[in-house]
């Protein structure tokens, strides 16, 4: 995950999810867990965040995944 500054105004989003993920299916199936998992009230308004996915977010449980993103947030947000 990475974190810029953007211009003003909310915080805008992006996944990278290769096709190394699987089919089109698979890897629409990985965004929506992404996207679901992020919710709005951790991101910063102003900011461009960058989530690269993997695999293992496609398998994992759903609380899992959360508890991946609130901390790699918590470390992106406080450097």
């Amino acid at each position: 995950m990475a974190r810029s500054p953007g211009r003003p105004g909310p915080p805008r989003l992006g996944f990278v999810v290769s096709r190394k993920n699987g089919n089109a299916v698979a890897r629409n199936r990985i965004r929506r867990r992404l996207r679901n998992a992020v919710g709005s009230g951790q991101l910063q308004p102003g900011n461009d965040y960058v989530i690269i996915a993997n695999k293992e977010v496609a398998e994992a449980p759903f609380t899992e995944v959360k508890a991946w993103i609130g901390q790699a947030l918590a470390e992106i947000n406080d450097a």
